[in-house]
């Protein structure tokens, strides 16, 4: 169980006691829980590591940040510091910050594929990261070393993800697939987007955008952000 939370961070921390035990849907039985599902009318809310900007504890074993949108919202995270003590490459072993980013409900587990792994500076992150649904988690880990690094501290806010939305046809039976036929009925422009976009792509997905107008007319495309991973075309 989470307990809702968009309080100021260094009180929040102060009474990090009083929070729950996230057993019912935890990566372990050991989980703490934060919840941040309102900004409470604010254009965004705060959330931070543990004594902030002070140096971090060591040994956290497991400190859940969960974010809850509603139905028709995806959720923005921005890091406004990262300072996270970096002990191996990849970010698996050591202190780091894991990723939850594609999920449909506010929960996992210990069988939850997760998005990515941070840790050491500023310039090591993405400074911006979003949700493909509802429900966003960040899990925090720190391990037996004492550590003067600060830790994090971030904003989150609520989009509309309906923004988002292609406007052309998706064709029936494939999972990516739109067509975009110009007629008496149709827009004279509109917007087409990657599987899950402004988040990150599926892995292992081709999607064809097929494009269709009328007897004299051209078709005009403009690319407003183009980012693909290495090997990806």
């Amino acid at each position: 169980m989470c307990r809702d939370n968009v309080m100021e961070m260094p009180i929040v921390f102060l009474l990090l006691h009083l929070f729950l035990i996230f057993t019912a849907h935890a990566v372990n039985p050991g989980c703490e829980c934060l919840l941040f599902s309102a900004t409470y009318g604010k254009d965004y809310g705060s959330f931070s590591s543990p004594d902030y900007p002070h140096p971090y504890q060591d040994n956290i074993n497991c400190l859940l940040y969960t974010f809850i949108a509603s139905r028709d919202e995806i959720i923005e995270i921005t890091f406004k510091d990262f300072d996270v003590q970096k002990s191996h490459l990849d970010c698996e072993r050591g202190d780091f910050l894991k990723l939850f980013l594609h999920l449909e409900r506010p929960e996992v587990n210990e069988y939850t594929p997760w998005s990515g792994l941070l840790c050491g500076g500023f310039t090591d992150i993405p400074h911006v990261l979003y949700s493909s649904g509802p429900g966003l988690v960040l899990e925090f880990h720190t391990d037996r070393k004492t550590s003067n690094a600060s830790g994090f501290l971030g904003h989150f806010r609520f989009i509309d993800r309906r923004m988002f939305q292609t406007d052309g046809q998706k064709l029936p039976g494939t999972m990516c697939d739109h067509q975009f036929i110009s007629s008496n009925y149709s827009l004279t422009h509109g917007r087409f987007y990657s599987p899950r976009y402004p988040s990150s792509y599926p892995k292992n997905i081709k999607c064809a955008y097929r494009f269709r107008g009328r007897l004299k007319e051209r078709i005009r495309i403009v690319f407003e952000e183009v980012t693909l991973q290495k090997g990806d075309l």
